[in-house]
Order: C-alpha cells, then sequence, then structure tokens
C-alpha cells in the first residue's frame, strides 16, 4: 500500500481514507509491512517510507522529521531485541493512525456544518414565496383541520381506561442488561478489555525563547499536546494545569536553545522531559505521549479560552 497513490487508498462511506485499514490490514496495511521486516536496519527504512508517503504537505515538514527521528530512536535503542523494535514502531504507527482518523472526524463534521449553512442560506432565499396569498390561505386551513382533528383525539383518550404500554409487550420491569440506568446514562461495561484511544489535551500556546535576546532568533510560538488514557484523567491534568504549565516551561528551558531554531532531536528531548516531568508531579504515568508544533505546522493545536486545558467532546460508542 506504501507504494499505491493516496487516491488508490481505501475509503470510508463519507469519502475519506479509512486509515484503520491502510494501517491495520493483515495483507498489506503499514504496520504489517514494519512486522514483516527481518532486521532493525530493514524497520527502519520501512518505517521511513511510509511516514515520508503520509506527511507530503508542505506544512507536515516538522512532523514528518520528528517521526522519523523517534523511529531512528526507537531501532538505536533496541538494536539487538527486532521483537521490542517491531513492538514500539507499530505503537508509534497507531498513534499517527489516530491522529489521521481525528483529523477525518473533524473534516467530516466541518464538511457537513458548511453544507447546512448552505441549506439554510438557500431556504431564506426561497422564504419570499411562502408568504404569498395564494400559499398562505391553503396553509392556513389545512392548520386549523389539523387543530380540530388533534383536538377531537384528545377528547376521545380522557374516556378511555389508561393502561401499562409496556405490559403489551411483557416489558414490566427494566432489563438489567440495557446498557441505559434508570436515569436515562449511558452504562460501560467494565468488563470490556479494549482500549480506548489516548485523548489530547490542548494547553496554552508556549513562546520559545520567553525573553528574546538581540542577537537570536525571534521567539515563535509553540502548542503542547498531551496524551491520555480517559476523560477522568484529562480532568485530574486540568485541574493542575498551572502546575504544568510551569514544568513545561521548565522542560523548554532544560532542552530548547534560545538563540535558534530547535534540532528535531531537541525537540523530541522536550517532549520526553515534558512527559517525565509531569508524571512526577502525579506520581503516577497519566501522560503517554507529549508532542510539540510549531505555529504554522499541521500539527498546531492549542486552547485559546481560560482554563487553557481543552480535549475534544466525550463521545459515546
Amino acid at each position: 500500500m506504501a507504494d499505491q497513490s493516496k487516491a488508490t487508498w481505501p475509503k470510508t462511506p463519507d469519502g475519506t481514507t479509512d486509515w484503520e485499514v491502510v494501517f491495520e490490514d493483515p495483507t498489506m496495511g503499514f504496520i504489517t509491512l514494519v512486522s514483516r521486516a527481518h532486521s532493525a536496519e530493514m524497520v527502519e527504512k520501512t518505517a521511513v517510507v511510509i511516514i515520508k508517503k503520509l506527511f507530503t504537505r508542505r506544512n507536515d515538514l516538522d512532523l514528518c522529521q520528528q517521526n522519523i527521528h523517534r523511529v531512528g530512536e526507537i531501532v538505536k535503542d533496541h538494536k539487538d531485541d527486532l521483537n521490542h523494535i517491531h513492538e514500539e514502531i507499530a505503537v508509534l504507527m497507531r498513534q499517527i493512525k489516530n491522529e489521521r482518523i481525528e483529523l477525518a472526524r473533524v473534516f467530516v463534521e466541518r464538511k457537513a456544518a458548511g453544507a447546512a449553512i448552505d441549506r439554510r442560506v438557500g431556504i431564506f432565499w426561497k422564504a419570499e414565496g411562502i408568504f404569498s396569498p395564494k400559499v398562505l390561505i391553503p396553509v392556513g386551513l389545512l392548520f386549523i383541520v389539523a387543530l380540530a382533528g388533534i383536538v377531537y383525539m384528545t377528547l376521545q383518550t380522557t374516556l378511555v381506561t389508561p393502561t401499562d404500554p409496556t405490559a403489551e409487550f411483557g416489558q414490566t420491569v427494566a432489563d438489567p442488561s440495557s446498557s441505559f440506568d434508570s436515569s436515562g446514562s449511558r452504562q460501560f461495561d467494565s468488563t470490556d478489555s479494549t482500549k480506548p484511544d489516548p485523548i489530547p489535551i490542548w494547553l496554552k500556546t508556549v513562546r520559545w525563547p520567553l525573553v528574546p535576546k538581540s542577537d537570536g532568533a525571534a521567539p515563535k510560538f509553540y502548542s503542547v499536546t498531551l496524551y491520555v488514557e480517559g476523560h477522568e484523567i484529562k480532568s485530574a491534568v486540568c485541574g493542575r494545569v498551572e502546575s504544568i504549565m510551569d514544568r513545561i516551561i521548565v522542560a523548554f528551558n532544560a532542552t530548547m536553545p534560545q538563540s535558534r531554531e530547535p534540532r528535531i532531536d531537541e525537540l523530541s528531548a522536550t517532549e520526553d522531559e515534558i512527559k517525565d516531568s509531569i508524571n512526577i508531579l502525579f506520581s503516577a504515568n497519566v501522560i503517554e505521549t507529549a508532542k510539540i508544533a510549531r505555529y504554522g505546522s499541521s500539527g498546531f493545536k492549542a486552547a485559546t479560552l481560560p482554563p487553557f486545558c481543552k480535549a475534544p467532546p466525550r463521545r459515546l460508542k
């Protein structure tokens, strides 16, 4: 599949790329192709080809280089353990897959919203003819007839002995296997072992360097996105967002250069420093991944309103 053009990749019914198939197909999926490589060198080459195929836009250059750097670090750290390399590269590929699925979802929602606006505009343009007398008079008569019918049916129902509507179907008690409780809230199966996709948390932007130097590079804005396992962890993280932003600034100060733009390896080191620092703050591995993106790149995501800690809305499955 990496040798095919993007136009030939599988599509979902809404017309976007079916990223689940592109990555997970047991025959030609990207993760499958990587797992078939029989040496650390071939794993790295295969993964780099796939990443370059995925990140082709000009704004994707930073993300492309960051992911290629991560592949190199994985291979270097576990060069004597091919199975471990396969596992770590698969984790990286699934992170990219989840990002692509989220981007496709947002694209479809925005496209639908735009179509809805177009439909509403069309209705308003045609509304003038609705209010002409030749339309209003028949509609008014129909409304009066319908209202009379509703009044008649209401009077008829008051003369009938009320019955339990559920008795006819033998459903006189709540079904204990229902996925909803008595208040109408959705209940989730606690025995479900499927691990949910990581939830991104968008924070306030970071201007770096904080204090620009006259002989250094101009300050630039960066976003830091934290990935956590669930909305409960997201709430806990946002509850300490001020302390977290302090630690992010400390991490930037420790690993990001102030007189020039950072290299890819320096960005990756800062991401690791942020992740480790926040996990130490919580005394637990609450942050799965931290990602930094420069303003203007496709990965740039930031919360623009207080309390500057935002995640996509919870979706019931």
